[in-house]
C-alpha cells in the first residue's frame, strides 16, 4: 500500500534547476534535526515532510523488510492518536498524507491546507516518539507486507526477474536486498524487530523536516521547536555506511512466465551517482539519458521503434540519486516476438558512443535546463526535490548548480561516460512467454 514509486522521480533522474526556483531557508533544532523551508505563496498550502536518514540499506543481516515494516506501522497509532485515526483526522481537514521507503531513505509527508500545518506538526512529531508496538498491530500489518510482496513480487514477472537481477549486478552489496524484503526473512520479522529499528533510526538528529508552500523560516522555526524540538536526540552516534563492493559481472538471466505475452529485454550497468567520488561524471550520464532514452526524440526511439521497427518501446534511465552507485538501464520490447538474441546483438551495435554528435547534445542540454521551470508553482515536487537532496547529503548549492553543471557536460565528457558504462559490471535479462523456443 505504502511502498510508493513516484511518477515524478523519474524526472528526477533527469532534471536540471535554476538557482532561482528554490530559495530555501535552513536551520537546525537543538536535537540536531535540520529543519528546510521552501517559500511559495501562490496557495495558501503547504506541504510537511519528514525524511529520516535511513532505509532498506539498513535492514539487519536475515531481516530484510524490516525498514517497510516498520513505515506501515507508523501507521498503527500512538497513545494519543488511536490505531487508524493518523489517516482519517488528514482527510477531515481537507489534506492527504502517505509514506514511502525506499533503499537509502524513508519519508513521510502531508499536503494540506496552510492553517492546518501545526495539526500535521503536531501529528508526525507525535509518532517520531510515541509510536505504539503491540502484538496485535504488529502481526496483521506483517500479513499485509507479505500480500503486498505477493501482488507487487511473486505475481509479477518483470519484478521477480528484476530482484534476481538485482541480487546477481550487486552480490553482497545492501541494494541487491529489495526493499519489500525476501520472502523467507518477512516470515521471521518479529515485533522486537521494528521496536529495535524504530529505536535506532527514528530519531530527530536522524531526520529532515522539510516544509513547502505558504510559509516562513520566521512563522515555521516557533512550531517547530514546540513540536520536534522537545524529542530527545538518539543517544547512540550514527556510523558512517560503509558499501561492499559490486562483483564485476557481465551476466545474462533469461525467464519465462505464462503471464507474459510479448518480449522483452533489459540491460542495467553500475555508474557513479551524484554523490559518488567522481560525481562530475554523472552529470554526463543525466545528458547521455535524455540522448538516448527521451520518448519520441531520444536515439533508442528513432533507432529501435521508428527506424528498423525491431522493438514497440525502447529507452533508458539513470538513477545517480543514491548513497552508493548509481545505475544506467537500457529497456526494449521486441516488436512481433522478434528475436531478443538477435535484438541484443542490434543494441550492442547501436550502443557506440562515436555516435553521439554535437547536435544531439545542444538539444538535449537545452531541454534539461527547462524541465523544472514548471515546479516552481508546485510544492509538493519542491519538497520531494529538496529534501531527497538533504536527506542523501547533497546540498542547496548542489542544486543551484544544477544547471551550470549540466550546461558544462562537453560531448567528450559524454562519450568517455557512454564508454566507461559499457565496461562496467552490468546484467542482461531476457523476459519472455513460457513457450518460447
Amino acid at each position: 500500500m505504502r511502498l510508493v514509486v513516484f511518477l515524478f522521480f523519474i524526472l528526477l533522474q533527469t532534471v536540471s534547476a535554476r538557482a532561482s526556483i528554490f530559495e530555501t531557508q535552513t536551520f537546525t533544532l537543538n536535537n540536531g534535526m535540520q529543519v528546510v523551508v521552501v517559500e511559495n505563496h501562490r496557495a495558501p498550502v503547504v506541504s510537511h515532510m519528514v525524511w529520516y536518514k535511513t532505509g532498506s540499506i539498513d535492514d539487519p543481516a536475515g531481516k530484510s523488510g524490516i525498514a517497510h515494516v516498520l513505515e506501515h506501522m507508523m501507521f498503527k497509532g500512538t497513545p494519543a492518536v488511536p490505531n487508524g485515526e493518523f489517516s482519517k483526522i488528514i482527510a477531515r481537514n481537507g489534506g492527504s498524507e502517505n509514506a514511502f521507503t525506499s533503499l537509502d531513505y524513508t519519508a513521510y509527508y502531508q499536503n494540506i491546507a496552510r492553517d492546518r500545518l501545526e495539526l500535521v506538526m503536531y501529528l508526525e512529531s507525535d509518532r517520531m516518539k510515541n509510536l505504539r508496538f503491540s502484538r496485535e498491530d504488529f502481526s496483521p500489518e506483517l500479513e499485509v507486507v507479505k500480500e503486498e510482496r505477493l501482488m507487487r513480487i511473486e505475481n509479477n514477472p518483470g519484478a521477480l526477474l528484476g530482484e534476481r537481477r538485482n541480487a546477481l549486478l550487486w552480490g553482497e552489496h545492501p541494494y541487491a536486498r529489495p526493499v519489500i524484503g525476501f520472502k523467507k526473512e518477512l516470515s521471521s520479522l518479529t515485533l522486537e524487530d521494528a521496536r529495535q529499528f524504530y529505536k535506532t533510526h527514528y530519531t530527530p538528529d536522524n531526520a529532515i523536516l522539510v516544509v513547502s508552500g505558504d510559509i516562513t523560516a520566521e512563522e515555521l522555526k516557533p512550531l517547530a521547536e514546540k513540536y520536534y524540538g522537545k524529542i530527545p536526540p538518539s543517544r547512540t552516534p550514527k556510523a558512517k555506511k560503509q558499501f561492499s563492493e559490486s562483483y564485476p559481472v557481465r551476466s545474462k538471466i533469461e525467464m519465462r512466465h505464462p503471464q507474459i505475452k510479448l518480449y522483452s529485454l533489459q540491460r542495467l550497468y553500475i555508474v557513479p551517482s551524484y554523490l559518488s567520488e567522481n560525481k562530475e561524471q554523472s552529470f554526463a550520464y543525466v545528458v547521455l539519458d535524455e540522448i538516448l532514452g527521451t520518448y519520441h526524440l531520444g536515439k533508442m526511439y528513432k533507432h529501435f521503434v521508428a527506424g528498423k521497427k525491431t522493438a514497440r518501446s525502447a529507452g533508458t534511465s539513470y538513477n545517480g540519486f543514491a548513497l552508493d552507485k548509481g545505475t544506467f538501464g537500457f529497456f526494449l520490447t521486441a516488436k512481433d516476438n522478434e528475436s531478443l538474441d538477435d535484438l541484443e546483438k542490434e543494441l550492442d551495435r547501436f550502443a557506440d558512443p562515436e555516435s553521439i554528435t554535437q547536435k544531439e547534445l545542444d538539444k538535449a542540454k537545452k531541454r534539461l535546463v527547462a524541465d523544472l521551470e514548471y515546479l516552481d508553482d508546485d510544492p509538493i515536487s519542491a519538497a520531494m526535490l529538496v529534501g531527497r537532496f538533504y536527506v542523501l547529503g547533497l546540498t542547496m548549492e548542489d542544486l543551484k548548480n544544477w544547471t551550470t553543471n549540466i550546461e558544462k557536460v562537453t560531448l567528450a565528457d559524454v562519450k568517455k561516460a557512454y564508454a566507461d558504462m559499457l565496461s562496467a559490471a552490468s546484467v542482461t535479462t531476457y523476459l519472455m512467454p513460457e513457450d518460447a523456443p
